[in-house]
C-alpha cells in the first residue's frame, strides 16, 4: 500500500479501554520519553503543523490519540514515558492507558520507537523494546531532533544506535522484534529525506 497522508483525522481520545476506536484497521503506533518530540514528528509526518497539539512541560498528556490515515490506518500516539508530575513512584512506569493498550487485542502493524538523537537509548526505551519483544510486535528505531546536530555527530549517534541494535539481534535472535536500521528525522527541516523514507516505512507495514 503506497499511503499518502491526504487526509488525516483525529477519531478518538481515550483515557481508557472503552474510549478506544473498535473499527478493525491496521495500526501504527508512536511510542518514546516525554519530550522526545512526537507530538511535532506526528505534525510534520501528516504535513500539517496543527494536528496535534505540542507541549513544552514532558509528562503533560496522559490520553491515546487515534488518526485516521488515508481512511486505511490509524496512527496511534500513546503518552510519553519517563517523567511523571504527581507522584515521583509513577516514574519508572508506563502509563496505565499505555498498559490497557497493550493488553487489548488489536491489529498492530509495528511501533515507531522514538529517540532523541543526542541521547539514544536509555534504560525506559530499553524496558519498552524488551515489552515490545515480549508481545512480538514489530519496531522501529526513529531517530528524533537530528537537525540539533552536526552532520558528523548525526552518522556518529546512528552508527551507535545501530551498534547496539546489531548486539541485541546477536543476543536474542529472532526473539527480537525490531527492524535493524533506524530512520533519523527532523521535523522541522524543509524537504528532510527521512520524513520520506518514514512515510515509506509506514506504507511497507500497513
Amino acid at each position: 500500500m503506497s499511503v499518502q497522508f491526504n487526509r488525516v483525522e483525529l477519531t478518538a481520545v481515550a483515557a481508557k479501554t472503552e474510549q478506544f476506536p473498535q473499527r478493525s484497521l491496521p495500526e501504527v503506533i508512536m511510542v518514546g520519553r516525554s519530550n522526545v518530540g512526537k507530538s511535532t514528528l506526528l505534525n510534520a509526518l501528516c504535513r500539517n503543523k496543527n494536528l496535534a497539539r505540542t507541549s513544552q512541560t514532558p509528562g503533560k498528556t496522559q490520553l491515546v490519540f487515534f488518526f485516521t490515515v488515508d481512511d486505511s490506518f490509524y496512527l496511534v500516539d500513546l503518552p510519553g514515558y519517563g517523567f511523571a508530575q504527581t507522584s515521583r513512584r509513577s516514574e519508572e512506569k508506563f502509563s496505565r492507558v499505555t498498559d490497557q493498550y497493550f493488553n487489548q487485542e488489536r491489529q498492530r502493524a509495528a511501533v515507531l520507537l522514538l529517540l532523541d538523537i543526542r541521547r539514544g537509548f536509555g534504560d525506559l526505551d530499553w524496558q519498552m523494546a524488551d515489552f515490545l519483544d515480549f508481545y512480538h510486535i514489530p519496531w522501529q528505531v526513529v531517530l528524533t531532533k537530528a537537525d540539533k546536530l552536526s552532520r558528523s555527530k548525526q552518522n556518529d549517534a546512528r552508527f551507535k544506535v545501530i551498534s547496539e541494535l546489531k548486539k541485541r539481534r546477536e543476543v536474542l535472535g529472532d526473539a527480537s522484534c525490531h527492524f535493524d536500521t533506524p530512520i533519523m528525522v527532523s521535523a522541522i527541516q524543509a524537504n528532510d529525506s527521512g520524513m520520506a523514507e518514514l512515510r515509506r516505512f509506514i506504507s511497507s507495514v500497513v
